[in-house]
């Protein structure tokens, strides 16, 4: 690690990673990526590997669908095997208004940006999708454009590409304060290493993020919640869609090694510990499973464990500065669950905004000043 760079991001999970790597391609000048522990070690490799462009507000919708584009060419990017598939998204809906609300969508805006699905009757689902139970839903949606993804390979090929690019990834360098004076960030003091000086800093530090921007009055109301998955012991490779519930709010769906992956809501889970799936979790899982899969009562557990959602208060991330910030500060942050689908839109437009100072139509709703100027974006759509 030197001692000085042109830009420092603090977090090298799959935001900061992308954020350094669009940052090299524009050849922005020396760049360092600070990771506490190790490259993934956080919420990147604690997740279900999943991406979708469903979503209700259009400026989600709208860059989902740029992330998935830039997502699907990561193999040509970063010469990468990111491992994609594309089941779909297979949504079981208990209620007629939640029915009646994915219709509208699927007319209106999903069928305006190209993403129009299937909506289907019970019998439908039941027909194309034998191993499932079907009583009590009232309908399904189909989204064929979504799909999953290996963590691990993504966040590795970012890695990997950013440090053929000449970026600096130190692991096991805590950040532990943003220096700044003269309101303009000086530098970044590191665990064990003393100062970092540099005149732009991101912090992609996901649910510690707060932790570093806080000793600086920047308080973004994001609160950290805990969310546990599992997966069973392997199977036939039966179930191609990601199966969501919406009156469990869980989700399950099945790995190419056949593991049967999967996650539900559970009460209580704000903050950053424990990080150990509760029985409530467990038992809570398997009745829902239970209800609606066949055969699941056979199904045993192999392995649990605990990430976390950084929840923004309208549920979309917080992407960029604002302008009553010290000069040189950003952040990539709040990713709500969705922080593998969107970040490699976020990186790539953080980075132009760095470089260049201008603020993308895309990006421009996601600026950390739409809390204090009341423009939130209310995003409904989320899963677990």
């Amino acid at each position: 690690m030197k001692d000085r760079y042109d830009a420092v991001i603090i977090g090298g999970g799959i935001a900061g990673l992308s954020t350094a790597y669009n940052l090299a391609r524009l050849g922005y000048g020396s760049i360092a990526v600070l990771e506490r522990k190790y490259v993934g070690s956080g919420s990147s490799t604690r997740n279900a590997s999943r991406f979708r462009v469903h979503f209700y507000s259009r400026e989600n919708a709208v860059f989902a669908v740029e992330s998935a584009r830039r997502l699907k060419a990561l193999s040509r990017r970063l010469g990468w095997n990111p491992v994609i598939t594309t089941g779909g998204y297979l949504w079981l809906i208990h209620k007629e208004e939640e029915l009646k609300a994915f219709a509208k969508y699927n007319d209106t805006l999903w069928r305006e940006l190209g993403i129009r699905g299937e909506i289907l009757e019970p019998h439908e689902v039941a027909e194309r999708y034998p191993y499932l139970r079907v009583e009590g839903i009232v309908g399904a949606f189909y989204g064929p454009q979504d799909g999953g993804f290996h963590h691990d390979a993504v966040v590795y090929g970012y890695a990997y590409k950013a440090s053929r690019l000449g970026v600096d990834i130190v692991e096991h360098a805590e950040a532990r304060r943003i220096i700044v004076e003269s309101d303009r960030v000086r530098g970044v003091e590191v665990n064990g290493g003393g100062m970092v000086k540099t005149g732009s800093v991101v912090v992609a530090a996901g649910v510690w993020s707060g932790g570093l921007l806080e000793p600086l009055g920047i308080r973004l109301l994001l609160k950290p919640v805990r969310k546990h998955a599992l997966v069973t012991r392997g199977f036939k490779y039966t179930i191609k869609p990601f199966i969501v519930s919406t009156r469990h709010n869980g989700y399950f769906t099945q790995t190419l090694k056949g593991e049967l992956l999967g996650s539900l809501e559970t009460e209580g889970e704000e903050g950053l510990e424990p990080l150990e799936p509760p029985l409530s979790f467990l038992t809570g899982f398997s009745r829902m499973l239970v209800d609606l899969l066949k055969g699941a009562s056979s199904l045993r557990v192999m392995r649990a464990w605990t990430g976390h959602y950084y929840m923004s208060p309208d549920k979309s991330h917080v992407l960029g500065r604002d302008s009553e910030w010290p000069e040189g500060l950003y952040v990539a942050t709040g990713f709500s669950g969705h922080g593998f689908m969107m970040s490699h839109y976020a990186g790539e437009l953080l980075a132009s905004f760095i470089a260049t100072g201008r603020v993308h139509p895309h990006m421009a709703p996601y600026l950390p000043s739409r809390f204090r100027e009341g423009r939130l974006i209310h995003e409904d759509l989320v899963i677990g």
